[in-house]
């Protein structure tokens, strides 16, 4: 019997976490425990994920303002205490149903998308590592060919390590998973309701892998980003 040896996968929201909380990093290259327990806007991001997943799995004549408010309804957290305050926790839930409103039905999303709320994994041979992102909506370029395509994220981080880390990942992983890079990368903003477009090219794609390679190398060697960590492969002659 051997050992499989280990891939390495990263995937976005752990990336994102790490980002948002850099004492974590440090705990984890020390060999400490990471930290399970979710933050306020992992269980927003969480809530507005499955609010446009649920959005999109209606027919067409259904998808209006108050399907979107009660979705957000269904899947908003009653974790208050997790939030600033009590007027923080209503504050956010009445951000997102506005947002998402506005993004939905106000022409900033489409009507058909070719993927929605899709987790997807593809293996960066330029890289030697997988790659894990979600995929919250991609769709065809109306302005472009039928190969053109455009791809929206919606997020509650949009400071500018956010939206870089976001635009390389997406270059990057839509490279080696769709052979061809999107026209544009979208960020719709849950708590500001601005949209942060990019337009990747073949400059910035040499510039996108040499920043996923420092993440790579910058990584903990912990089980957490490895796939099917230290198990036994039983050789069949």
């Amino acid at each position: 019997m051997e050992q499989m040896p280990a891939v390495l996968r990263i995937e976005d929201y752990k990336l994102e976490e790490l980002l948002r909380c850099p004492e974590r990093f440090a705990k984890m290259k020390s060999g400490g425990k990471r930290e399970s327990d979710v933050n306020w806007r992992q269980m927003v991001q969480f809530a507005a994920s499955h609010s446009v997943n649920d959005f999109y799995r209606l027919p067409e004549e259904a998808r209006t303002q108050a399907a979107i408010e009660a979705a957000v309804e269904k899947w908003w957290t009653n974790r208050n205490y997790k939030f600033h305050s009590d007027e923080h926790y209503l504050q956010m839930k009445q951000l997102v149903k506005a947002h998402l409103t506005t993004f939905l039905l106000g022409g900033s999303c489409p009507s058909m998308p070719i993927i929605f709320y899709e987790q997807l994994t593809a293996y960066v041979d330029e890289l030697d590592m997988e790659i894990s992102q979600i995929f919250h909506l991609v769709s065809v370029d109306p302005e472009g060919s039928a190969q053109d395509y455009i791809v929206q994220k919606l997020a509650i981080d949009t400071d500018h390590d956010s939206l870089e880390l976001l635009f390389h990942m997406t270059s990057v992983f839509c490279m080696s998973a769709f052979e061809k890079l999107p026209t544009r990368i979208e960020v719709l903003s849950l708590q500001s309701g601005k949209i942060s477009v990019f337009v990747p090219d073949e400059a910035s794609l040499e510039r996108s892998y040499d920043y996923m390679y420092l993440v790579k190398s910058l990584l903990p060697d912990v089980d957490v980003f490895k796939v099917n960590p230290g198990s036994p492969v039983q050789l069949v002659m």
